[in-house]
């Protein structure tokens, strides 16, 4: 794979503010540990993510989906191809007769969810927040 030919071919279907050649992936995991990324790609809509994932189908490049980093390990030589970031953050809540349904983007931080949720006096999802945590792991 040319990481430079790539990176132009990318930048026909992403703003090119969200892709990053050679990327150190220790800027981007909770263990902040590991090797580059040839390119990673932070997406923030599907259409983004589709047209990444089909560009990297298509010319045949390794695609690696992540989210927020949490609890992965990159080897010290790094990632081969294309790491596309999940940042889809939408968080949308529609009431349907007597429940709320919430849609929920696989961007939207955990946190975040719990304090919107909190907002809204839904309940359901105390064990998320923070002090839930904390009290969980210092007994």
């Amino acid at each position: 794979m040319d990481i430079d030919k790539t990176f132009d071919c990318l930048k026909q279907i992403v703003n090119s503010s969200k892709i990053l050649k050679n990327e150190p992936m220790k800027k981007h995991t909770s263990f902040k540990i590991g090797g580059n990324a040839d390119i990673l790609v932070s997406a923030s809509t599907i259409e983004e993510v589709r047209n990444v994932v089909n560009f990297a189908t298509k010319n045949d490049i390794p695609i690696y989906i992540m989210g927020n980093g949490s609890n992965i390990l990159v080897k010290d030589e790094g990632i081969r191809g294309i790491v596309l970031k999940n940042n889809l953050e939408e968080l949308e809540f529609l009431e349907e007769k007597e429940k709320v349904v919430i849609k929920v983007g696989a961007g939207v931080k955990l946190a975040k969810l719990a304090q919107e949720l909190l907002k809204k006096e839904i309940t359901g999802f105390e064990f998320a927040s923070r002090n839930s945590w904390h009290n969980r792991w210092s007994s």
